[in-house]
């Protein structure tokens, strides 16, 4: 006799979400429930709950009942964020994560020259502005940078880009190391910031893409080197 797998039993309990069987604030069987129903042990079911957590679909709090989650893109990209954090703590994978970065930013600048509203260029000067009052706080700066590319990834009304940015850019920029001279970096970054507006809002798609280019190319670079020299040192 075949035992069902926790892996199968996930994918039958998200099927049922996805159909609509099961709705966003629904409780899920019980363990002894999902026990009986599918003919195998507590630790089963507990292991296919956790992969529903995974898949977005499943909301886990101490000493309750699991409940449904409304799945959504932005839910799962965080479960795979948490997944691959340890591939982006090298140098190596934050040199990729960089990588991606430039291609899928530098191809969407173009696009907000174009559509971009007049509510998401008021976004975009709002960052720039507390940028500007945060030069001196790291932290602070470091929001409103996040704040400044995020409103670059909204333009297209597209949901993937804004969840690979909430995932994955703005974890990168949050966390990476903070240098003696922050400050002269911080003036940096929102002198490209206050190019690219201009940019934009001259409707200057080459300007756009060649200013923000070089803005993440910095980033790209320094890392991309640390990659190398670590390469080399074990070669």
């Amino acid at each position: 006799m075949n035992t069902i797998s926790a892996l199968q039993i996930a994918k039958t309990l998200a099927s049922e979400v996805h159909a609509g069987v099961l709705r966003p604030g629904d409780m899920f069987q019980s363990e002894r429930e999902l026990c009986e129903r599918f003919g195998v042990g507590r630790n089963v079911v507990r292991e296919a709950i956790t992969m529903l957590q995974g898949m977005g679909v499943a909301d886990l709090s101490k000493g309750h009942r699991p409940r449904v989650a409304e799945p959504t893109l932005a839910r799962v990209m965080f479960s795979v964020s948490d997944a691959a954090q340890f591939f982006f703590q090298s140098s190596e994978g934050k040199a990729h994560l960089e990588q991606a970065r430039l291609f899928l930013e530098t191809s969407m600048i173009r696009h907000v020259v174009v559509h971009a509203s007049h509510a998401q260029l008021a976004k975009m000067v709002s960052a720039v502005d507390e940028c500007e009052a945060a030069i001196h706080d790291i932290a602070a700066f470091r929001d409103a940078d996040a704040k400044f590319h995020r409103a670059l990834a909204e333009v297209p009304g597209n949901p993937i880009f804004t969840a690979l940015h909430d995932t994955f850019v703005e974890r990168l920029m949050k966390n990476r190391p903070v240098q003696e001279d922050f400050e002269a970096r911080n003036r940096a970054s929102n002198d490209d910031h206050k190019q690219i507006l201009a940019a934009v809002l001259a409707k200057k798609s080459d300007a756009a893409e060649a200013i923000l280019t070089r803005h993440l190319t910095r980033n790209y670079g320094t890392y991309f080197f640390e990659t190398v020299n670590g390469l080399g040192a074990v070669s």
